[in-house]
């Protein structure tokens, strides 16, 4: 079942993930507050400990808060929100690998690989290790956006939408597919798809721009 918190993050993820380059170049204050947004929900577990009862109004205050202030600075501080546009992506990807490691121990096992099915997307942060990977590569992605800003800026707004995307139908694609063992897996493999997929129509829309 969509939650109205989860058809927000569709309906932007679906946005950013196909037009993000665009919105960057035209759009800053519209990209800062989406990426603020993003940045404030995913970090609000480092700093406080959210009940489930309360999460989704915690998550949409945090979005609206942390939207506004990056919509704020997103212009003046041009250069830091590409870094933080490719930190989040290195952030995101941290936390997959650093949730996996977690229940895995740096093994790959069945085991491991049923209990990160079993999570929802982004997994929930819960150990030191995922905290770990997420600056390590949050920090390398956001040097690179850096030195390689078109293709980073493209890259980061595909897989951060998509995940939004996918982040906003986790409810109810777990719950369509509850019987299957691996269905973690699959909603992870949709979301690198889904991103695949937006990366390649932004580049496509840039050279014919």
């Amino acid at each position: 079942m969509l939650t109205p918190l989860g058809i927000v993050e569709v309906i932007f993820g679906i946005l950013v993930c196909f037009t993000g380059y665009s919105i960057f170049r035209s759009m800053l204050p519209l990209w800062g507050f989406i990426l603020g947004g993003f940045a404030a929900t995913l970090l609000i577990p480092l700093v406080v400990h959210v009940p489930a009862s309360q999460e989704i109004v915690v998550q949409a205050v945090s979005f609206v808060i942390g939207g506004i202030i990056g919509a704020l600075v997103a212009t003046p501080l041009y250069y830091v929100t590409i870094f933080v546009s490719g930190a989040a992506m290195g952030a995101l990807i941290g936390l997959v690998f650093g949730s996996y490691l977690s229940v895995s121990g740096g093994q790959v096992s069945v085991r491991a690989l049923t209990e990160l099915a079993a999570m929802t997307f982004p997994p929930r942060i819960e150990t030191t290790t995922q905290i770990v990977f997420m600056v390590v590569f949050g920090l390398i992605i956001g040097g690179f956006s850096i030195s390689f800003q078109k293709f980073m800026i493209s890259a980061s707004t595909a897989f951060l939408g998509a995940a939004g995307v996918v982040s906003g139908l986790t409810g109810t694609l777990l719950n369509a597919m509850r019987t299957n063992p691996s269905r973690g897996l699959w909603i992870l493999i949709v979301w690198l798809l889904l991103g695949m997929i937006g990366l390649f129509i932004q580049f496509r829309m840039r050279d014919e721009t």
